[in-house]
């Protein structure tokens, strides 16, 4: 049991998450208020959930107004972080798109930029086929072409926007520290950990990513239907050419992204296990694999014997995949939960909605 006696830290916000929604809504709010007190909260050490394992592709696309809104958001909010932090890293990829003839009006559509994707000229499909070895499809699908997405390094502006903030004087970082609840006590927002510490806040933004159904929003979560999967992100093992495309395979929710950093591709499938928590032992397993070898078997087959390893990881989704920025039991709490496998493109917006609900401000 906490001594009694010990003083409780306070501060005007708390974040709970050190994750790329976290670190947004922190530098957001200091940025708003440059005297504000920010304690930053994470279970374990920050960098080791969703976002340091994310791919960093933006595709500004949705399939309802409320996603296309939320992506345009964050694509405009992403442009301002590019001229605040010069070391913000967005690289421009081409994008090609594989839809079904049936869908392709769709994707026109989803666009949330109200750009339109168009026929690939010559010079497209050569450049397509000479990266993809064996580029196929079917009859009843097309390929596209759209204007350049955008490939950020998720961890990096985590990181960068979480140094800012510590570097204030009376914000800090507390590690270890797995919040179990959030209440209100004494006129503030109290905040307990696995181990009984405690510590106060005037309000708090409770963005626990793929831990959003083991923590303190956890009931809130499962009422409003989030649920926890695993997210699979292969790597193909070999050298992507300097300009290569991006491919997104539209009607089977995965993409073929150049990562030159590491050398390879990474190739994202969407993985049937559902309830699959971040603290469960997680692994690419026979079904994953059979997934993507049927995928690169239908349309890139020059890429099957260069299928190996992979990142694996869990992230929170919600119904519609629309995120839930929410107040939980208390004006001064507000969840900023489901990514959905897009909290990287969809964080700008969803930090600056949590702030907007906490100091009472109307939503973009």
């Amino acid at each position: 049991m906490p001594d009694p006696n010990t003083a409780v830290p306070h501060y005007d916000l708390a974040v709970v998450g050190s994750g790329i929604v976290g670190s947004l809504s922190a530098h957001y709010a200091v940025r708003r208020n440059p005297g504000l007190r920010v304690l930053v909260l994470t279970h374990a050490a920050r960098g080791t959930g969703a976002t340091r394992l994310s791919a960093g592709f933006d595709t500004p696309t949705g399939h309802s107004a409320a996603q296309r809104a939320l992506a345009a958001r964050s694509t405009a909010l992403f442009a301002e972080l590019a001229a605040e932090l010069p070391d913000v890293q967005r690289e421009p990829v081409d994008t090609y798109w594989l839809v079904g003839r049936a869908t392709a009006a769709a994707l026109h559509t989803s666009m949330a930029d109200g750009g339109r994707t168009s026929a690939v000229d010559r010079d497209g499909r050569q450049l397509l086929t000479e990266t993809f070895p064996g580029l196929a499809h079917g009859d009843d699908e097309v390929l596209r072409a759209s204007a350049p997405m955008a490939v950020g390094r998720a961890q990096a502006l985590a990181d960068q926007l979480l140094d800012g903030v510590l570097s204030r004087p009376g914000s800090a970082l507390l590690e270890g520290f797995r919040v179990t609840d959030v209440r209100r006590a004494g006129g503030h927002i109290e905040l307990v950990a696995a181990d009984g510490s405690r510590v106060t806040a005037d309000k708090a933004v409770v963005a626990p990513g793929p831990w959003a159904l083991d923590g303190p929003v956890a009931r809130a979560a499962r009422d409003r239907g989030a649920r926890v999967k695993k997210v699979v992100a292969f790597h193909i093992m070999s050298p992507p050419p300097l300009h290569a495309p991006a491919l997104v395979f539209e009607d089977a929710d995965a993409f073929l992204l150049p990562h030159h950093p590491g050398g390879h591709w990474i190739f994202s499938v969407t993985s049937p296990d559902w309830d699959r928590g971040p603290d469960e032992p997680l692994a690419i397993d026979a079904r994953d694999r059979s997934l993507a070898r049927a995928l690169l078997e239908r349309h890139v087959p020059g890429f099957l014997p260069h299928l190996l390893g992979g990142r694996v990881f869990s992230d929170c989704f919600t119904p519609g995949h629309l995120p839930v920025v929410d107040t939980v039991d208390d004006d001064d709490v507000v969840m900023a939960i489901g990514g959905s496998g897009s909290g990287y493109r969809l964080a700008p917006a969803m930090a600056e909605d949590a702030l907007n609900l906490l100091y009472g401000s109307s939503r973009s």
